[in-house]
């Protein structure tokens, strides 16, 4: 029993320690080909690496972070890609390993559930092996993903890290409950077991709609980057609405009763042309989607004109103008949370600006690098023009955000001035 015991601490151990490993990959940069990386087979559950196989594949891949957007441009040898549309073989089979795994994974835990209640000590401990078999088959599946050779760019790697994550702490959390007795007491009433089981199941299923290939994952971003900016835009043009507050008068305090949802006429000016930026950052995401498919759809054509060499350039295209896009994105969170009111419009001492004036001023900067990479498509190294491949449509749009960028930035430094 001792030992059978000691085989449920075992494995609970080894994938605390893998969580650990699997929270380190860096989904931002690639290093060389490693010849010693083991490739998975998905009918073979033999090929699996251990727990310290895997450990020592991550550590090989790439844990540094490097400044995306160095020298305006992200770096190429942290953005590399080989396939936009068409998944290879190979990374078909490691997303049909991740939905094997999480199969495994699933049914699994229904009965390690079950059994441990009854003898957790003996056949718990068994079924803990069968959970960390499963567990294997999934990092290895992930470490397949991460390594250079799957040819996928930063938002694969961040999905599937995020969901075989999720499903490695539903197991953890699951067989710490069992070490701990939690799920042991108080017999049929403890509800522990079947909870954390179904916790398990719920992080399997969210695997199984995975984003699967570099063109899925990218757009899947771009698209919960516009939902933001949407619901950025509607709540603050909703706290536009709600009339204004008085001012702050000579001694600190508001003449008025004080909404805590309501600007100054002063402020109102500054909120408007934030929500303007952030209309514009829409716009630009928008317009992102378009032209990688453009691209996209040119560098995977039968087209003869272009070489090899010519479309992974143009690949390498697609993935540096998304990373553009992801400063947009990301960064329209950063200033709407400086956008409630009380607006505060200290200036900063080692700038002399106002806080929220350097961000909007930031985010259009951004947005003008964007739509200027847009404006003249070149590939990266031969500076190939690929203009030709833009639809009308992009054409009109870029035409239209070049001056709308121009504005942008002066009504925001109009009404900085006025404040």
């Amino acid at each position: 029993m001792a030992s059978s015991t000691n085989l449920n601490t075992k494995v609970l151990a080894a994938l605390t320690r893998l969580e650990d490993t699997l929270s380190r990959l860096n989904d931002r940069g690639s290093s060389p080909p490693q010849d010693h990386m083991q490739q998975s087979d998905t009918t073979d559950s033999s090929t699996k690496n251990s727990i310290e196989e895997i450990t020592q594949d991550a550590s090989n891949i790439s844990l540094s972070s490097p400044s995306l957007l160095a020298n305006n441009t992200p770096p190429l040898e942290h953005t590399h890609i080989t396939h936009y549309k068409t998944q290879p073989p190979s990374l078909i089979e490691a997303y049909t390993l991740l939905s094997t795994a999480s199969q495994y994974i699933h049914a699994t835990s229904t009965k390690y559930t079950l059994v441990s209640k009854i003898d957790y000590q003996t056949q718990g401990g068994n079924l803990a092996l069968e959970l960390r078999k499963g567990i294997e088959l999934l990092s290895t599946a992930t470490l397949s993903i991460y390594s250079p050779e799957s040819g996928c760019g930063r938002s694969v790697k961040r999905y599937v890290k995020q969901y075989s994550r999720g499903v490695l702490a539903s197991v953890i959390s699951l067989l710490q409950a069992f070490h701990d007795g939690e799920a042991l007491i108080g017999g049929k009433e403890n509800q522990v077991g079947p909870q954390k089981t179904g916790a398990v199941w719920s992080a399997c299923d969210a695997l199984q709609q995975l984003p699967k290939g570099n063109r899925n994952a990218m757009r899947r971003e771009c698209m919960t980057w516009l939902r933001d900016c949407m619901e950025s835009i509607t709540e603050f043009e909703d706290m536009m609405n709600n009339g204004e507050r008085e001012e702050v008068n000579d001694d600190g305090d508001y003449d008025g009763d004080y909404e805590e949802e309501m600007y100054t006429a002063k402020e109102k000016t500054i909120v408007k042309a934030a929500i303007n930026v952030m209309k514009c950052s829409k716009n630009v995401l928008g317009l992102v989607l378009k032209a990688c498919d453009c691209v996209g759809d040119l560098s995977e054509s039968d087209c003869k004109e272009h070489t090899q060499k010519q479309r992974l350039e143009m690949l390498q295209w697609i993935s540096q103008l998304h990373e553009l896009a992801r400063e947009i994105g990301e960064s329209v969170t950063n200033f709407g949370v400086l956008l409630y009111p009380p607006l505060d419009l200290e200036s900063d001492a080692t700038t002399s600006e106002f806080t929220l004036a350097k961000q909007l001023t930031c985010q259009l900067e951004r947005i003008e690098q964007c739509v200027s990479y847009i404006y003249e498509p070149c590939t990266p190294i031969s500076n190939m023009s690929i203009k030709s491949c833009m639809s009308e449509e992009v054409v009109e749009a870029v035409e239209k955000l070049k001056n709308g960028v121009k504005a942008r930035t002066a009504e925001v430094q109009s009404a900085m001035l006025l404040s």
